[in-house]
Order: structure tokens, then C-alpha cells, then sequence
């Protein structure tokens, strides 16, 4: 008897299809791609000759640290293209074998898989890829979540690889019993349309800092009610104002700045990002000491300013797609577990939030132009999605708060402004 498992997913996952050579930016490009066993010996007994001899060009079996997931690599073309890619962007493996001889890599990217609560998968779309992107974005007038239950295959690769979840190392432990509530309250505070998108993450900020405030006086029990009160407070409008009142300095804006900017300035230089590099370099200079590259007043104040003057008409114009970007990444990251096994608090998760605002405000101002602003957002969000993935967030947040000094809310408020 096959076991059954719950699964929730956004209503636009079964949607997916890989696009192939239509695709504007390629993901078989700069990534490393690994090669399980059981397709590499595939691979291998290919009687053709022309593949067999591409094979022993580009698949390399990994002798010394090889796992029957992670039993071969692809190399890289000069150009940072997959060895199996086509001049036109299509799939040698696929035109010669068909879709079924894909890799496990291939064949699951961009599909992600989470477990929040025990007996219950989430699957969801990593937004590094474009058609991924395109479908979380513009593909709902707002991201709804959909539940169904079915057998589990074991012979199927998602349902073989193992879930993330929110303990030590992304292993799945059951969360506190007030972990759905406040993830709930989390996602209905965003999708609050009666607010400004940055006023939302604030209060999202808010009610994080009001979380740790009752964990740290051994009050988790009353976290439920809380979560519930302050939602309704928002909905009534009480919130109204509350960005405004905030006081405003130009030089904390400048220090609150540097954590986008330090990540933005540690991923622009890896290849599958180069573009950023060439929009920054010109405002950035290396630290003699450190060699690591940091933007000084006046490349801050140039980011800043260009920010909020090209990427905010373009995030207030596409209001609903932002606010479906923000869903699909409270729900895709487990937010706001985010990074708490690794000793980050709720309210530094707050913060993580606002940052995801700022850096993509400033992806819009420093991509290249696009044919229309739905095609410069999905770029952007993309570019996004593939910072966060060679990026160390939290570790940097907890390096950089220390610096800066700021309140954490405060740190926010300047993210979004």
C-alpha cells in the first residue's frame, strides 16, 4: 500500500513547463549541473557516436567526493554554457534520448520542495528561472494556494528528495504551536491591499518585533492572539501614518544601505550575474586591504536615489505582481522561520523582508533596459532569486547589523524608503 502525503502548492505550479530554446535567459548557463548515477551510466551505454564522444568531453565523474546524487558534473563551455546545450538553447539529451534521460538536476529545477508542518510537502517554483518567474508573477491577479493528497512514488525524484524544512541544516522538525498562526498572519498582512507594499512589510516588521518582545518574557502562549489582534488592527486602518511618523536621517538610510549593497556587490561578480557588475563597478572600489569591493557616500547615495527614481514607477505600476513576488517568498521560504536555526530572530527575518524590497528596487534601476516593465520585472526578480542563492543572507545580516548599529526596525523602514 503506497503511502499518501498532503500537498500544497500555488495554483500556478502545474503550469510549469520547461520552454526550452524560447527561453530569453537560458538556466543551462554558468550553473553547475550535477549528474546522478543512474543517468550517468546512461549516458555512458549510448551506443551513438557522436554522444558518446560529447559524453566523454563534457561528464566527469567526481572520483573522489561522488554520491549517487552527485556522480557526475557537467563542464562548462568557454562561454559558460552547458555541454549538453545546443546553439539554439535546446537539450542534446533531450533531442537525442528524450526528456525522460534527464539528470535528477534537470529534471526537478525549478521545482522546490518544503515541509512546514509534519505529513503536509510544499512544493513551489525557485524564481531563478524566467518562465518560473513569469508565472508567479503575471500569471494570477493574486497567488492562491491550492491542497490535494496523493500516493507517493517512490521513483519519482521529487518525491525521493528529501524536504527542506525549518530545523538545524534545513532538516524538517515540527514548528512551535504558534508557528502557523504568525506564518499565516505573515501572508495576510502582505496581501493587505489597503496599504502601500512597504507600509505591509513594515508591519510585518512590527509584528515580528512584538513576537520576539513575548518570546523573550516566556509568553509564546498568548503569540496566537496577538498575531490575530494585530491583523485586525491593520485591517481597521489603525496602522495609517505609522511610516510617516518614523523620523528620517540621511546617513542611517546610508548605513542601513549597506547590507543590499554588500550583497548585491559580493554576487555581481560571479558569471551568471555579470551584469550588475558592469552597472556597479564604476561607483565601487576595492578595500586595499581586504580586496573585497564596497561602495563609499557617494556610490550609497547614487544607489539610493537612482532606486527609488527607476525602480519604484515600475514596482507601483505592477503593484499586484510585487505583492504576488512577496507571497510566493513568504511561502517558498517558510517565512518567518527563515534562517531561525541558524540563530536569526523574527525580527531580523523582518528585516530580511525589507531587503528582499530594497534589492529588488534596485535590481529594476541597475538592469538592462527591458522591452516593457513586465519583462524588467522578471528580470530583476530573477536576478533576485539567483543572488539569494550565492549569497550567505543570513550570515551577512548578523555580520552587518553588528556594524551598522541600527534598530532593527528602523533598519527596515530605511530598506523601504
Amino acid at each position: 500500500m503506497r503511502q499518501e502525503v498532503e500537498i500544497l502548492q500555488p495554483a500556478f505550479y502545474e503550469k510549469f513547463s520547461c520552454i526550452g530554446p524560447s527561453c530569453t535567459d537560458n538556466c543551462c548557463h554558468t550553473w553547475e549541473i550535477n549528474i546522478d548515477k543512474e543517468h550517468y551510466l546512461l549516458y555512458k551505454a549510448q551506443q551513438d557516436p557522436s554522444f558518446r564522444s560529447l559524453c566523454a568531453r563534457v561528464v566527469h565523474r567526481r572520483k573522489k567526493d561522488g554520491t549517487p546524487e552527485q556522480f557526475a558534473s557537467l563542464a562548462l563551455d568557454e562561454d559558460g554554457r552547458c555541454g549538453f546545450q545546443d546553439p539554439d538553447g535546446g537539450c542534446r539529451v533531450i533531442r537525442a534520448l528524450g526528456p525522460q534521460a534527464l539528470s535528477h538536476t534537470c529534471t526537478l529545477y525549478p521545482r522546490r520542495k518544503a515541509q512546514f508542518l509534519p505529513g503536509i510537502w510544499e512544493l513551489s517554483l525557485s524564481l531563478s528561472c524566467t518562465e518560473a518567474a513569469r508565472l508567479a508573477l503575471f500569471s494570477q491577479e493574486k497567488t492562491e494556494f491550492v491542497s490535494r493528497t496523493r500516493s507517493v512514488d517512490p521513483h519519482d525524484p521529487l518525491d525521493a528528495m528529501p524536504p527542506l524544512g525549518i530545523g538545524p541544516g534545513g532538516k524538517p522538525v515540527a514548528p512551535p504551536v504558534y508557528g502557523s498562526p504568525l506564518r499565516q498572519a505573515c501572508l495576510e498582512l502582505i496581501r493587505c491591499r489597503d496599504y502601500q507594499l512597504p507600509e505591509r512589510i513594515l508591519a510585518v516588521g512590527l509584528l515580528l518585533r512584538r513576537v520576539d518582545r513575548l518570546l523573550k518574557d516566556g509568553r509564546d502562549g498568548e503569540i496566537p492572539a496577538m498575531c490575530a489582534g494585530f491583523l485586525t488592527s491593520v485591517q481597521k486602518g489603525e496602522f495609517q501614518g505609522f511610516f510617516q511618523r518614523l523620523e528620517y536621517h540621511p546617513e542611517a538610510h546610508q548605513a542601513a544601505m549597506r547590507l543590499p549593497v554588500a550583497h548585491l556587490l559580493g554576487g555581481a561578480r560571479k558569471p551568471v550575474l555579470r551584469h550588475l557588475w558592469q552597472a556597479l563597478e564604476p561607483w565601487c572600489a576595492a578595500d586595499p586591504a581586504t580586496g573585497e569591493y564596497q561602495a563609499g557616500r557617494e556610490a550609497l547615495d547614487f544607489l539610493i536615489k537612482t532606486g527609488k527614481e527607476k525602480g519604484d514607477p515600475i514596482l507601483e505600476s505592477l503593484a499586484t505582481a510585487a505583492e504576488n513576488y512577496f507571497v510566493n517568498y513568504l511561502f517558498s521560504s517558510m517565512f518567518p522561520f527563515l534562517y531561525r536555526a541558524e540563530g536569526l530572530s523574527f525580527e531580523h527575518n523582518g528585516i530580511l523582508l525589507a531587503e528582499q524590497y530594497a534589492l529588488l528596487r534596485l535590481l529594476l534601476a541597475l538592469a538592462p533596459q527591458a522591452p516593457c516593465p513586465e519583462d524588467q520585472l522578471i528580470q530583476a526578480v530573477v536576478s533576485l532569486a539567483r543572488l539569494s542563492q550565492h549569497s550567505d543572507l543570513g550570515g551577512d545580516l548578523l555580520r552587518l547589523t553588528r556594524a551598522v548599529q541600527l534598530d532593527g526596525l528602523a533598519h527596515a523602514a530605511y530598506l523601504l524608503r
